[in-house]
């Protein structure tokens, strides 16, 4: 069987799923494309940010750091 991704404007999407679904056309969304596990660890992570678990740069910071340490010596 061959997978194959298709963009359809927003106001064709209902009439594509039921001519796809008349073909016999197994339909999958965007969330399918990830397994449960793969889900959950983002999940994790992202319930980790919010939760200010751990600190992030912000990337101004980061790339001001290496320039300092690395081209200004």
């Amino acid at each position: 069987m061959k997978e194959i991704t298709f963009k359809v404007p927003d106001q064709k999407v209902n009439l594509f799923l039921e001519l796809a679904k008349q073909l016999g056309i197994e339909v999958s969304s965007e969330q399918d494309l990830l397994p449960d596990w793969q889900k959950k660890q983002l999940d994790n992570a992202l319930s980790d940010h919010n939760n200010s678990a751990h600190h992030y740069s912000d990337w101004q910071e980061v790339k001001n750091e290496l320039i300092s340490k690395f081209i200004e010596k």
